[in-house]
């Protein structure tokens, strides 16, 4: 192989790369944020532990909230280890709205 048949090792003889796709260069359309006219409340009931889970349970407050009145219910648990919905863990919006109630 003579040197003109080897491939130039000179950055700017080479064609422009293509950036890669990440998460971080993708352009995602952001929708607007809509105005609710008639926004619902949340219904937010604190329940007596005691009498839903049992006498010796550890559970301090044990509050039921739905975001809207046909939703499934977030079951509200704070006991030793904090305050965290039962289906989507500490995370979960519901777990503010159920500490506000508990206070």
């Amino acid at each position: 192989m003579s040197a003109a048949d080897k491939p130039s090792r000179n950055p700017a003889s080479r064609p422009p790369r293509t950036p890669r796709r990440t998460a971080a260069n993708i352009d995602v359309p952001v929708a607007a944020v809509q105005i609710d006219l008639f926004p619902i409340k949340p219904i937010v009931e604190v329940m007596d532990p005691r009498k839903v889970v049992g006498e010796n349970t550890s559970v301090e407050h044990l509050v039921r909230v739905k975001f809207r009145p046909n939703d499934a219910p977030h079951l509200v648990f704070h006991d030793r280890h904090g305050w965290y919905c039962e289906s989507h863990g500490p995370a979960c919006p519901s777990v503010k709205l159920a500490q506000d109630a508990s206070a």
